[in-house]
């Protein structure tokens, strides 16, 4: 579900950076995400794309700290926010009671799964949610769960941890375009 602008700013605003969220967790929970995160590069072509952005845009996810899939994700969406800080903010909400609204709010097939992240624009209009897993890992998945009768076209990446990074900087860039595109956002910007 994509919520009103007051909903998720006011959850933007109480929730962490990468670091922050991180630094709260048990040791052993700590070690994957910052695993990832050394892991994650980002490539010149990468830069470039980020470098080009004009709009501001602000991300908000939803997230487990014992989730691996949300170490990936969340390490790839901050690295995108380091390589690109005028533009891109990232934060985190870890999946408790707390946030029980925006949990139960946010059912992904009937579970309350994660990672769940927002994509939203500089006045945190909602743009994008994703979630859980990415095309990639769902791929990965489907061949080890069904092996050969699991009609898998798509050739393995070489680097599954790159692949993410790459598939989460096209979500971002669609985004940006969005936002470049909006005519309200080009009126506001007289551009």
């Amino acid at each position: 579900m994509l919520h009103d602008s007051t909903f998720l700013q006011a959850h933007f605003e109480q929730a962490f950076p990468m670091a922050a969220l991180v630094s709260g967790l048990d040791l052993a929970q700590q070690g994957p995400w910052y695993q990832r995160y050394e892991q994650l590069a980002i490539s010149p072509s990468q830069q470039e794309i980020l470098d080009s952005f004009t709009r501001k845009m602000k991300i908000l996810s939803l997230t487990g700290p014992w989730c691996g899939d949300c170490a990936l994700q969340g390490a790839a969406f901050a690295r995108i926010a380091d390589a690109c800080p005028e533009h891109v903010e990232v934060r985190f909400l870890p999946r408790d009671e707390s946030w029980a609204e925006l949990i139960v709010s946010n059912m992904i097939n009937a579970g309350t799964r994660v990672p769940v992240t927002w994509i939203m624009a500089e006045d945190f209009e909602p743009c994008a949610r994703i979630g859980d897993r990415s095309l990639s890992r769902y791929r990965s998945m489907a061949r080890k769960a069904l092996g050969p009768n699991s009609n898998v076209l798509a050739p393995p990446p070489e680097d599954p941890v790159q692949e993410v990074l790459q598939e989460m900087i096209n979500e971002v860039e669609r985004v940006q375009w969005m936002l470049r595109l909006s005519p309200r956002l080009r009126e506001r910007h007289g551009d």
